[in-house]
């Protein structure tokens, strides 16, 4: 599982059959302090996470795949939780979704 920030969703007309339906988010991938690490990615959203929301996320488009009763669903990965706040009590630091 990973951490993230939701900063965008992705609007697409003509798309993959099995993605139909599907909400797909662009996810940047956070570290514990809630610093940008690495590249941005998209990901299936199930749970109507919004712009700015705190997320937990998995990069593996096998385990959604599983999750809904489909197969090979084109995705690299889900959003799994919104996280509401992240206390760092041993850092002093508080991050809110």
């Amino acid at each position: 599982m990973k951490f993230g920030r939701v900063i965008g969703n992705v609007v697409s007309t003509i798309k993959n059959e099995k993605l139909h339906g599907i909400k797909l988010a662009i996810v940047e991938p956070l570290d514990d302090d809630g610093n940008v690490i690495g590249n941005n990615e998209i990901v299936g959203d199930f749970l109507g996470a919004a712009v700015g929301n705190l997320i937990i996320w998995i990069a593996d488009g096998e385990t959604i795949s599983s999750a809904l009763g489909r197969k090979n669903i084109p995705l690299r990965g889900s959003i799994v939780a919104i996280v509401d706040k992240v206390d760092m009590e041993k850092k002093n630091k508080v991050l809110n979704g």
